[in-house]
């Protein structure tokens, strides 16, 4: 079996040099790395900090204007096969420092990529928060958002029990991505049964995936030229 390769990069809100953010950050991409090698795929990784791109983000916004990291940043998400998008929760929403990352970039920036969201709290009681204010956003920029999404509370690192738990999300969340990914940029069928079984989640997403990938390039319904004017539909 040949070696295919991914590239996946991960856009993570770190705000201290040893986060649960940042630990959470790599465990997921580990956990992708080792469903890849399953299936003889080379995922390479990185990782964006958004903590380092503050003061940029703060100017574009102000300003309009692009810093050189900041376009390196957005360079490195259009460049990439899959995305995994972690953040830290507070006040029951994702930091928004990590939100206005995605409000600033192109909004055809994440086209047709596959899209893990996860995110770190205090509690389980914030365990929506990132699906709740993420997805729209990241559907929005047109990414496919896998099914799955991995919350870590502060119990999941310190018990037995939450560390299985987190494990086994992590690991159902990372199959999940490279699955998708994998359909989009043609790995084959073969090898995806070996990541998710097509009666799971996993498998119904990347068959939905890999028919959206086959329409990709195709009339674009959103956009605003190839609306039907009002008046016109009004003729019949």
């Amino acid at each position: 079996m040949s070696t295919k390769a991914m590239h996946i990069v991960a856009v993570t809100t770190s705000l201290s040099e040893d986060s649960t953010t940042l630990k959470l950050t790599n465990r997921i991409l580990g956990q992708a790395a080792s469903a890849g090698e399953s299936v003889s795929i080379d995922v390479t990784t990185d990782v964006i900090n958004v903590r380092n791109l503050a003061t940029a983000l703060t100017d574009m916004t102000l300003t309009g204007f692009r810093s050189e990291a900041l376009e390196s940043a957005f360079a490195a998400i259009a460049a990439a096969d899959a995305i995994v998008t972690v953040a830290p929760v507070y006040k029951a929403a994702p930091v928004g420092l990590h939100a206005l990352f995605w409000q600033l970039i192109d909004d055809r920036a994440l086209n047709g990529k596959p899209v893990l969201i996860a995110s770190t709290g205090g509690t389980a009681r914030h365990s929506l928060a990132g699906d709740a204010v993420l997805r729209p956003m990241l559907s929005y920029l047109k990414g496919i958002v896998v099914p799955t999404t991995v919350f870590a509370a502060t119990d999941d690192w310190g018990t037995v029990e939450g560390g299985r738990a987190l494990s086994a999300r992590i690991r159902q969340a990372g199959e999940e991505l490279v699955s998708l990914t994998a359909t989009i940029i043609g790995a084959g069928h073969d090898d995806l049964a070996e990541v998710a079984d097509p009666d799971s989640s996993a498998g119904a997403a990347a068959v939905g995936t890999q028919r959206a990938s086959e329409n990709r390039g195709i009339v674009d319904e959103f956009d605003p030229s190839n609306v039907t004017p009002f008046a016109q539909l009004l003729e019949g």
